[in-house]
C-alpha cells in the first residue's frame, strides 16, 4: 500500500506530457551505466522540468531493462531509508514496467533502489504530480472496457499495425477531465516492442474533416513486451487540451490492444 484518496480537501493532481527523467543507458538524470546490485540513486524531480518546487508526490512509469539476474526495484522518497517493498519485479534479461506514485522527499528527490544482486538499467518517465495548487481530484468509476481491438463490433477494430497509433476521445464524455486512469493491455504480440500513451495535439473536429496532423510520440514508454506475451500496465494518461489520448504501437509487428477505464481526474 502506498497511499489513498479521500473526499476531504488535499493535494490535487496535475497531469503532464510524459517526460523521460532517467535513462541509465544514456546517463540521463543520473550517472551513465547500470545500477549496481543493491545500489540506488536519487533523482531531483521537484522544481525541475515542469514539476513545481511544491510538488508532494509524482506519478511515474518505471521500467527495468537488461537485468543480469532476477530482482526488483523499490522507489521511495529522498532522505529516507528504502522500505521493504517492491514496485517492479523482473527476471533475468526481462524488460518490464510498472506505474508508480511516490511522495517527493523534503530534498525534492525520489530514490530508486535495485534490489537485485546484479546490475540493471532503469528508465523513469514522469506523467504527473500532486501539489497543493493542483486542481484535479481522483474519481473512481465502475471498471468499463473502453476498447478491445479483437472485437469486430468496436471501432477501431483489428490489430494496431506496427508503428501506427490509434486515438480515444474522453473529452466529449467528461469535458472537465484532465487525465484518465486506464489499464492498458497488449496481446497477440509477434515481436518485442513497447506502448507509448500521450495526449493528442489535434481536436476531434480535425480528425472528422481530415485536417489533423499525425502526432509525434514522446520518448517514453507505458509497457514493454516480448514476442507472444500478454502484458498489462496501469497508466494515468493526460487527456491534454483536446480530451484525446493516443496509443502508439512502438514495435515492428501488429498487436491487439485492450483499454479498461478505472477512474478519472476531474477539475470539479
Amino acid at each position: 500500500m502506498t497511499g489513498y484518496f479521500t473526499r476531504s480537501s488535499a493535494n490535487g493532481y496535475t497531469p503532464t506530457d510524459p517526460t523521460r527523467f532517467v535513462d541509465t543507458r544514456e546517463g540521463l538524470g543520473t550517472s551513465r551505466g547500470m545500477v549496481p546490485g543493491r545500489g540506488q540513486f536519487g533523482v531531483q524531480v521537484a522544481g525541475t522540468r515542469g514539476i513545481p518546487a511544491g510538488a508532494k508526490a509524482v506519478a511515474l512509469n518505471v521500467t527495468v531493462t537488461n537485468p543480469r539476474t532476477a530482482g526488483y526495484l523499490t522507489v521511495f522518497p529522498g532522505g529516507q531509508s528504502a522500505p521493504n517493498t517492491s514496485n517492479v519485479n523482473f527476471s533475468s534479461g526481462q524488460t518490464i514496467a510498472n506505474s508508480v506514485i511516490v511522495p517527493v522527499g523534503a530534498d525534492g528527490k525520489i530514490m530508486v533502489r535495485n534490489g537485485s544482486w546484479d546490475p540493471a538499467d532503469v528508465v523513469v518517465d514522469v506523467v504527473g504530480y500532486y501539489s497543493p495548487d493542483s486542481q484535479s481530484a481522483y474519481i473512481p468509476v465502475r471498471p468499463v472496457r473502453d476498447l478491445d481491438t479483437r472485437d469486430a463490433s468496436q471501432w477501431p477494430s483489428g490489430p494496431l499495425k506496427a508503428g501506427r497509433y490509434l486515438y480515444s476521445t474522453y473529452g466529449e464524455e467528461n469535458p472537465t477531465a484532465t487525465a484518465m486512469v486506464l489499464n492498458t493491455t497488449v496481446t497477440n504480440t509477434a515481436s518485442a516492442g513497447y506502448l507509448t500513451v500521450s495526449p493528442d495535439p489535434n481536436a476531434l473536429w480535425q480528425y472528422q474533416n481530415k485536417t489533423h496532423t499525425p502526432p509525434i510520440p514522446p520518448n517514453s514508454s507505458t509497457l514493454n513486451w516480448t514476442a507472444g506475451k500478454t502484458v498489462p500496465n496501469l497508466v494515468q494518461a493526460s487527456s491534454g487540451v483536446n480530451g484525446i489520448v493516443d496509443f502508439f504501437n512502438r514495435s515492428g509487428n501488429n498487436i491487439d490492444l485492450v483499454i479498461d477505464i478505472f477512474g478519472v481526474y476531474d477539475r470539479h
